[in-house]
C-alpha cells in the first residue's frame, strides 16, 4: 500500500511539473497554464498500462493453449505405446 501511495504522489508531482504548475502568494493564485499537456501525458500512461495488460493476458492465454496441447500429445503418445 505504501508503494501505491508513493507512486501516485510521484505521478501527481510529475504531471504538475509537465503542466508548469505555479502558485503566487500576493495576490494569491494557482496556475496550471499547460493543463492539456498533463492530461495528454496521463492518457499516454493509461494507454501503455492497458496495452501491457492486454499483452500479458494474451501471453497467459497462449501459454495455457501450448501447455494443454503438449499434455494432450504426451497422453496420446503414452496411449499408443501401451497398445
Amino acid at each position: 500500500m505504501k508503494e501505491l501511495i508513493i507512486g501516485v504522489a510521484l505521478l501527481l508531482i510529475a504531471l504538475l511539473f509537465v503542466g508548469h504548475f505555479s502558485i503566487s502568494v500576493k495576490p494569491f493564485s494557482i496556475s496550471l497554464p499547460y493543463w492539456h499537456r498533463s492530461i495528454g501525458v496521463f492518457f499516454i500512461i493509461i494507454g501503455f498500462y492497458v496495452y501491457n495488460i492486454g499483452e500479458r493476458s494474451k501471453g497467459y492465454r497462449d501459454g495455457l493453449k501450448d501447455g494443454c496441447n503438449t499434455v494432450l500429445e504426451m497422453i496420446m503418445e503414452k496411449q499408443k505405446k501401451s497398445k
